[in-house]
């Protein structure tokens, strides 16, 4: 069997789904409420929220129930927003509530806001799996939230080097990567970069990485 490259969080809304890649695609509600056919997260980012977020989370309420809806988010807290810390956490807690109701996992967008987001976990028990995207922080928080059993995802920023602490020493069993908004650069391109950091191949790193595509999303 042809392992697929896993590409946990895009906003590639053309990205062909099949035997050599599988991809998340995020349709960011209140934003783009565009429909795709392949597996997709669906959330209200922290800086898309407005008057009319209520409805939109009635809205997640009925697309959540599609079979290609595999995840919530990306959803979560930046303090770099414009709209109200309380509001951000507000809408955030009532996904996370969407999430424990439909067990899904969540996909989270975190900008120096950890720890506030750390306990509106805890705050609502939630004990589904919870990936970071594009995490670019240090090791000594990584670790934290592996502690934690928590996924990190890692985006086409750790190409100049800047994350090779994290790449290198994160277990495979907690890692994603992804391509985020970054049209321009591959999923494949990524894998490239892991492996080599790691000293491993390209295709014990697509192994393990669609391990845990298929435990988070159930596949």
């Amino acid at each position: 069997m042809q392992v697929p490259y896993i590409d946990i969080h895009t906003h590639r809304l053309d990205m062909i789904q099949d035997g050599f890649n599988r991809s998340v695609i995020n349709i960011a509600l209140n934003h783009n409420e565009t429909v795709v056919d392949g597996d997709c997260s669906i959330g209200l980012h922290p800086w898309y929220i407005n008057s009319n977020t209520e409805k939109v989370l009635e809205l997640m309420q009925t697309m959540i129930q599609r079979t290609n809806v595999v995840a919530i988010g990306e959803c979560g807290l930046d303090k770099n927003s414009a709209i109200p810390f309380e509001k951000q956490q507000q809408v955030f807690e009532q996904q996370i509530l969407l999430a424990i109701t439909f067990q899904k996992p969540l996909i989270i967008h975190c900008v120096r806001a950890f720890q506030e987001v750390l306990a509106s976990l805890v705050k609502a028990k939630f004990h589904l799996p919870v990936i970071f995207h594009g995490y670019r922080k240090n090791w000594t928080l990584a670790k934290q939230l592996m502690d934690k059993g928590y996924y990190l995802s890692i985006g086409v920023h750790c190409l100049d080097g800047s994350q090779d602490e994290v790449v290198r020493n994160i277990p495979l069993t907690h890692l994603f990567l992804e391509t985020d908004t970054y049209t321009a650069t591959e999923v494949a391109t990524l894998y490239q970069y892991v492996a080599r950091v790691r000293s491993i191949p390209v295709e014990m790193l697509k192994q393990a990485l669609y391990h845990n595509y298929k435990i988070v999303l159930k596949k």
